[in-house]
């Protein structure tokens, strides 16, 4: 028998998945900046005050470093928080928490039971609203002992590891894409399913290029990949989904199939995750590298600040057209 599904866009997705979880443990509590005062940060949180009431869902002050203090404080203390803060460029506001108190927690003051907080943010790159607000930090959140990094481009994703995240027992920095927050809707199994973390997922096989990405940019590499098929170069597209952990075996895999590797992300190049996606793979495949087709390449954002200009930005982050002629490149 099919199973049943509802059409729900990423938003709506990990609207449903909060709720899910919500009902399923009472432990589980919401708490950021205009959750029920304006529906959420564009509505994760719609419906969430009207279901669960003052003691579950709380509005905060905007004030980033006593949203992740909260969500430390209510961890240790036996419940399952998840903190929101509006933006991923405010994870820098709230520094000390997240870096000294959440992710260095067990390292620092030996704490060793579960530490079930879930910070929710997301980036605003492609809107041209500047570096405060869509900036891509991955890469200094996976510099974070203790911390795990979901990163998510679909709908489907998105439900099933915010719903593995808030079961999960240890800190998890949860990153969407705004942009992504009201697209095509998609097929969402009524049922129950996570994801497990560190598992990539194919999203297209291929066989000359492995392309490596993950958020945002996997659906440009989906598009690039489409152009690059009417030109006869067959290109397979790996989304890593979770940072940290990182699944570079399925990467290896696909490399040591295609013999060529690009890693494209958002994130400005210099320092960024795709340093550490291609030294992984180094280190995992070293003999690989003998018998690969071209040199390994990376792509990402310019090293500048993202400007306030929607005509700017473009030229400053991966487009397709950027994808496509660094793959031709690579052939």
């Amino acid at each position: 028998m099919a199973e049943k599904t509802v059409m729900l866009n990423q938003v709506e997705a990990m609207n449903t998945a909060l709720k899910e979880e919500m009902r399923r443990d009472k432990r589980v509590v919401v708490f950021g900046e205009d959750l029920i005062s304006m529906g959420g940060p564009a509505t994760q949180t719609k419906g969430i005050f009207e279901e669960f009431g003052p003691d579950r869902i709380v509005d905060t002050p905007i004030t980033e470093e006593a949203i992740v203090g909260m969500a430390y404080g209510c961890a240790m203390t036996g419940l399952r928080p998840v903190g929101f803060l509006m933006f991923a460029s405010l994870v820098m506001c709230a520094a000390d928490q997240v870096f000294l108190k959440l992710g260095s927690n067990r390292q620092e003051w030996g704490w060793f039971g579960p530490l079930p907080a879930v910070i929710c943010t997301d980036i605003s790159g492609g809107r041209g609203i500047g570096e405060d607000h869509a900036l891509s930090p991955e890469a200094i959140l996976m510099h974070c002992p203790g911390l795990k990094v979901v990163m998510p481009c679909t709908a489907y994703d998105a439900k099933g590891l915010l719903k593995t995240a808030i079961r999960d027992d240890e800190p998890v920095m949860f990153v969407a894409h705004r942009s992504l927050f009201f697209g095509t809707k998609e097929a969402i199994p009524e049922e129950e399913y996570l994801i497990p973390f560190g598992q990539a997922d194919i999203k297209r096989a291929g066989k000359d290029v492995t392309i490596v990405t993950y958020s945002a940019m996997v659906h440009k590499a989906l598009a690039a990949a489409d152009e690059l098929n009417k030109q006869g170069i067959s290109a397979e597209v790996v989304d890593l989904r979770t940072l940290v952990p990182m699944d570079i075996q399925t990467v290896v895999k696909s490399v040591k199939k295609t013999g060529r590797l690009l890693v494209v992300h958002e994130a400005m190049t210099r320092s960024g995750a795709g340093a550490e996606i291609i030294c992984r793979f180094m280190e995992a495949a070293p003999q690989a590298l003998k018998t690969m087709k071209a040199p390994i390449k990376r792509l990402g954002c310019k090293n500048v600040p993202l400007l306030r200009s929607p005509a700017v930005e473009p030229k400053l982050v991966p487009q397709v057209n950027d994808i496509v002629a660094a793959v031709k490149a690579m052939i």
